[in-house]
Formats: C-alpha cells, structure tokens, sequence
C-alpha cells in the first residue's frame, strides 16, 4: 500500500506564491494595452456615456430656459465565469515538482489563465486550435450597453470596420483607420496609445510596406527588415497574436483601440490555489483562476481592419 499524497499548508502557500509570480513575469501582453481596475459586486459601471452637445444661440430676448440635455448612457462590466485551469497531483514527485516555479504545473496552468486574460479583452472565445469566434465583452464583442447592466447589448456598429478591399493589411488601411480614430476625438486630444492587434499574416504584409519598391531605404524600412518584426508606423503600437478571429467574410480581424477606451474590471487577479480534495482519497488539486470583465468604454473608440489572408 502506498503512502497517502497530500499537501501541507506550507506547501499550498508556496504554490500560491509561485502561480503569482509567474502570473507577473509572464502577464498577456494584451493587458498593458487597456486600463485594469477593481470591480467587485454582481455588475459595476464601467462608464457613463455622455453624448455631444452644440450650444445654441439666442436671440437677447428670449426668456425661456433653454433645454439641450445630452443623450445618457452606460457601459456595464458583470460578475464574470472564472477562466480556470488545474489538476490532480497524485505522485509524491509531482506534488514535489508543483512547488517548484519552472515546473510545467505552474508554468502550464498559469499561462493558461493569462491566455484566457487576452481572449476576454479581445472578445473571443476559443473552439479549436487557430480558430477563435467572437463572444461577449472586450474589444470585439457586444457591449452590456443600458440604463441598468440588463437593459441590451452592443454589437460594434458596422461603421467602425474598414472595407477589406481585396487586399490584406495596406499603408492606405491603416491610414483611414487611424484617421478616421482620431476624427472620432480618440487618441487625438489626450494623446492616448493607440494598438493594432495583428496575426503573424499581416507582419508579413508590414514587411512588404517596408520592402517597398526597392527604392532607398528609409529608417522604418531598415528597423523592419533588420528586426523581421514591426516597429511603430503611424503611431500604433502592434500587439502581434494568432488569436485573432475571422469575420464572416473569411478576413482576419484586426482592431485598432486606445488604451483609455478598453476597461478590464478585475473581481480576482490570477491566483493559484492547492488543496486536499477528500472527495478524491485527499488528493491534492494544484488550481489556477481570475475572475475578469473587459469593456469597451465608447465604440468609435475601436476600428476593424478586416485583412485578406491568401
């Protein structure tokens, strides 16, 4: 008979500690590009929309009060499902190797939550290997739109997408878009950071803007070629991923956003967790979980670019 594997409170904390500092050092990259905060409760604010308003002249002898009220409404981030990934620990040499920080139960499990981290803020949910759908929330997705956080949701409008035209990621694209971003008072005027989220298709196609047409090289066109990866163009900032979804015409999907614009309500960073399940002969069970919501504040503030991908 074989001793009984489980974990002592010292342990559980050590691997608490561990899923924490590997969350720091190896965090989705998507989540320097929106704002964090707190949230807690079943739904919270995540901003009041404000509509434009135009004064109006008068005339000096008019005597009634004007009435110009702006148009209200409100962003809702919800009380979210945890993205969560974990395991049994049933060997004496596993539960050893879960206390270390390089091993594949912390490393695997905690990536595994950053990972979900950067679909909730794109808005897309995975279904197989390379193929994403929109859901819900974040960048992409519908927006919990309404005077109370059950009052509607928010497809992007289909203003906010450029026309594919045939071709894959082009200099006049990016060049509409980000005029078009900053016609729309985002990025302008409090000179926000601006991202273009990009699959591994569309560096190529950067590529190909730098190649240019053979003409002398300038300082963009060098740092490209040099590097094989894209440097700033236009003022955007490129968040390089292949969990990008295809819209409905085949085309990939590539959002350009403000930092500013994009709010991620977080109920519980990721956290790791370890515990004897008695259900399970005490058996220790190694857990990795967060709980987080991700909104876009206004929809002019986002832009798809949709890229033929051949």
């Amino acid at each position: 008979m074989s001793l009984q594997v489980r974990s002592e409170p010292h342990q559980q904390q050590m691997y608490a500690d561990h899923v924490k500092m590997v969350a720091q050092q190896k965090k989705n990259k998507l989540r320097a590009t929106v704002t964090e905060a707190p949230a807690s409760g079943e739904a919270m604010s995540a901003a009041d929309l404000v509509g434009s308003v135009e004064a109006q002249e008068n005339t000096g002898r008019e005597r009634r009060n004007i009435e110009n009220p702006p148009k209200l409404n409100r962003r809702w981030l919800i009380f979210p499902n945890e993205l969560e990934s974990g395991q049994y620990i049933d060997k004496e040499e596993k539960l050893q190797k879960a206390m270390d920080p390089t091993s594949v139960y912390v490393q695997s499990h905690t990536l595994a939550v950053e990972r979900a981290w950067g679909d909730k803020i794109l808005g897309v949910k995975y279904v197989s290997k390379g193929v994403f759908e929109l859901r819900d929330g974040g960048i992409l997705g519908a927006a919990v739109d309404g005077k109370s956080p059950g009052a509607g949701k928010i497809a992007l409008p289909a203003s906010c997408y450029e026309a594919a035209g045939g071709v894959g990621l082009s200099l006049g694209k990016l060049k509409n878009s980000k005029e078009r971003l900053n016609s729309d008072d985002f990025g302008l005027e409090d000179d926000d950071e601006t991202f273009c989220a990009i699959s591994p298709k569309q560096v190529t196609d950067l590529l190909d803007i730098a190649d240019g047409d053979g003409t002398s090289l300038n300082a963009f066109q060098q740092l490209q070629l040099q590097s094989g990866k894209p440097t700033s163009l236009l003022g955007l900032t490129w968040i390089v991923t292949n969990r990008l979804p295809l819209d409905g015409n085949g085309d990939r999907m590539c959002p350009i956003w403000t930092k500013a614009n994009i709010l991620a309500g977080i109920w519980q960073d990721t956290l790791g967790r370890m515990w004897n399940d008695t259900s399970a002969k005490n058996t220790p069970y190694a857990h990795v979980g967060a709980y987080v919501d991700v909104v876009r504040a206004e929809d002019l503030g986002v832009h798809v670019i949709p890229c033929v991908e051949s």
